[in-house]
């Protein structure tokens, strides 16, 4: 059995309840199901309830994701989200390890295997996200620092939770507004490193793990990048901010995809 498409994005901190709700009405309504495609958007915390209740009602098989959480089911922990809360409003999956909290939270690779961890043992899908920074990239070692994100995140994971994982790599260099667009040359080769990291340590069961691409893409790139082997979908930014957006990206990707 192939590996799924897999598409969506990650609001960050945009949008309200109303928008994200009316964001995810019109995009269920112009993607048609399909057995081989899983479409997932994150929105922030503040819009989860509301789009959760409208998948539940409308039974939309869109997956809803939440933007990051904590590892601990509950405690002192001002301003988190467990994996227990992010269950009880009925959220499919969390993107763990994003650029954005590494580099700007300071989340580092053991923290952020404690959060895999627990959200595989709450039963969540994970979205792993890794990538190298442009100074590693200029040193050189850009496949030994996914690497290492990757066997620290992954550490001590069963291979039975392996189902639950998808991995995003995101080039810190070519992610936001101000990012240089990776070229599908510079995506290959890491998404090889990550394919064969994640089997040298699970077996051929790692070589199932979907691995996603973000980065800058849009409409005009999406596809150069799914045509190549070791990628399996997309994780947008502001692309798929709008429902134009969002469905012409997904249609791109898709069009160019071959497991």
């Amino acid at each position: 059995m192939g590996r799924p498409y897999i598409f969506g994005t990650n609001f960050k901190m945009n949008q309200t309840p109303a928008e994200s709700a009316a964001f995810f009405e019109q995009v269920a309504a112009r993607i048609a199901p399909r057995s081989d495609v899983h479409c997932y958007i994150i929105p922030p915390y503040t819009s989860l309830q509301a789009v959760t209740e409208l998948a539940r009602r409308d039974n939309i098989p869109i997956w809803i994701g939440a933007q990051n959480m904590h590892w601990a089911p509950e405690g002192a922990y001002t301003g988190e989200i467990s994996a227990r809360i992010l269950l009880a409003l009925g959220v499919d999956l969390v993107l763990l390890g994003h650029a954005e909290r590494r580099g700007l939270f300071h989340e580092g690779d053991p923290e952020l295997n404690r959060k895999v961890q627990a959200a595989f043992a709450a039963g969540l899908r994970v979205l792993l996200a890794v990538g190298e920074t442009g100074e590693e990239r200029q040193y050189g070692v850009s496949a030994e620092t996914v690497a290492r994100q990757l066997k620290i995140a992954l550490y001590d994971v069963p291979v039975e939770q392996l189902a639950l994982l998808s991995v995003a790599y995101e080039p810190v260099w070519s992610i936001g507004a101000g990012g240089t667009p990776a070229s599908p040359d510079d995506v290959a080769p890491i998404a090889t490193v990550i394919r064969s990291t994640i089997a040298d340590r699970f077996g051929d069961v790692g070589r199932q793990v979907p691995v996603l691409y973000g980065g800058s893409v849009n409409p005009s790139n999406a596809g150069s990048f799914t045509a190549l082997e070791d990628i399996d979908g997309l994780l947008v930014g502001r692309s798929g901010w709008t429902v134009d957006g969002y469905v012409a990206t997904y249609e791109a990707g898709l069009a160019a995809y071959s497991d």
